[in-house]
């Protein structure tokens, strides 16, 4: 019995669905209260798996990263790749996926403005489907950001102490040297100053 089906192939990345996606219908069926939006708000959902996914995959690709799959689960994805030898490749690809979702949140909250100033029935006939590109949207980023494995958030994080690493440092000796300096620049003010006052 199969348990998965071959969606396509995205750069030559197979993307694959996993048959626990189709729990999904139900669920949204539950939190939807209305059979004619399920398909849709479910569509909506698997688009929105799928970007993550990508974010991921697309920036391993540009880290010369070699992705092997793309795979679709009930309520997660997972894009499966090669480890990355350096860790600051890592660190980009654990951001690829929330970036992704990033930039569907922004176009989806602007296209909902526009149809709710230009064509509020549209925007009605869509509304659950802009709660999820846009709600459940930055819940699953908030969610996807936590710094605990397998989550994204547990490795995308160490880009603070990465960032910290590459600040500059001003060395000691420089350090005593800039406080040398201001100490005498003090000195020489209020050597000035009370020279002018003797003259007064």
């Amino acid at each position: 019995m199969r348990t998965s089906w071959r969606l396509t192939k995205w750069r030559g990345v197979p993307i694959v669905l996993h048959w626990t996606v189709l729990l999904g219908l139900p669920w949204l069926f539950f939190r939807q209260r209305n059979p004619v939006d399920v398909p849709a708000a479910f569509l909506a959902f698997l688009f929105l798996m799928l970007c993550h996914e990508l974010g991921h995959a697309a920036v391993a690709k540009w880290r010369r990263v070699r992705v092997l799959e793309i795979r679709l689960y009930f309520i997660h994805g997972l894009c499966r790749h090669e480890e990355p030898d350096r860790e600051t490749d890592a660190v980009w690809i654990a951001w690829g996926g929330v970036a992704a979702q990033g930039v569907v949140l922004v176009l989806a909250f602007g296209l909902k403005e526009l149809l709710m100033w230009r064509a509020y029935p549209v925007y009605q006939d869509l509304a659950s489907i802009f709660r999820l590109l846009i709600k459940a949207n930055l819940l699953i980023m908030l969610f996807n950001l936590t710094p605990v494995p397998p989550f994204d958030g547990a490795r995308a994080w160490r880009a603070l102490p990465l960032l910290w690493q590459r600040l500059p440092k001003p060395s000691v000796r420089r350090w005593r040297r800039e406080r040398q300096l201001r100490q005498q620049s003090k000195e020489v003010a209020a050597d000035i100053i009370e020279r002018l006052r003797k003259r007064q």
